[in-house]
């Protein structure tokens, strides 16, 4: 196996590795503060974006570097920093029942996986093609779309990160459902994942602006911001 520097992990945690309650690699949301590497031992320093970010969110975001970082041969000491509202010891805990059951995630990783599905059906309707045209679109045949402008490489990377995680498939077709079912009423699907989208991005933002006021640096007060008499 290829040797591999700490600055390239820290590279590959940012790209591949996504919060499964916002959808966002990690890379995006800018919460990763440290990765060292001594022999075979990787340290990944971890901020939540939030005191209360969701603690079941942080322990899939810790099960992912652990993986990674099996991937090159190395053992992985995952640190989150005690800004959350859970005690350490509790998430803790909570990274290790993910570990050992994955499928806790599940809710987060369906609601992901709908969520980017419809962007892709989004965008490829903006190109053009018809709701037949997409019914009969294997998985395999977005590669094409990506070199020909018509969909985001970004969204196909997560559409096809979150069908591994949920068990399907790396072909087949485009449009199916979490658990595998065809989608055949559209419209009605759409509905639902609508609703979805929403969800996710109202957390989303939630967590942003959170994140952006509690880390923000502390500033003294000046005297023109003082409350005063009116004198």
């Amino acid at each position: 196996m290829a040797a591999i520097d700490a600055e390239q992990v820290r590279q590959q945690l940012a790209a591949r590795i996504r919060d499964p309650a916002v959808n966002l690699t990690i890379g995006e949301l800018g919460i990763i503060q440290d990765v060292t590497l001594t022999g075979d031992r990787l340290t990944v320093r971890i901020q939540p974006c939030t005191p209360d970010c969701w603690p079941l969110a942080m322990a899939g975001i810790a099960r992912s570097i652990r993986q990674i970082a099996a991937d090159h041969g190395l053992q992985a000491e995952i640190e989150l920093e005690p800004v959350m509202l859970l005690p350490e010891t509790e998430l803790q805990e909570m990274v290790r029942d993910v570990e050992r059951d994955p499928t806790r995630l599940r809710e987060l990783w369906t609601r992901s996986y709908t969520v980017s599905l419809l962007t892709v059906l989004t965008q490829l309707e903006a190109s053009g093609l018809s709701e037949d045209e997409i019914a009969s679109l294997e998985i395999t045949d977005l590669a094409a779309r990506v070199d020909g402008g018509s969909l985001s490489a970004r969204m196909l990377d997560a559409l096809r990160h979150w069908r591994r995680e949920i068990g399907l498939p790396d072909s087949g077709p485009l449009l199916v459902d979490a658990d595998g079912n065809s989608i055949t009423d559209l419209p009605r699907w759409r509905r639902a994942a609508r609703l979805a989208l929403l969800s996710q991005r109202t957390y989303g933002a939630i967590c942003r602006d959170t994140r952006d006021a509690y880390h923000a640096p502390q500033v003294a007060p000046s005297d023109s911001s003082m409350p005063h008499d009116g004198r």
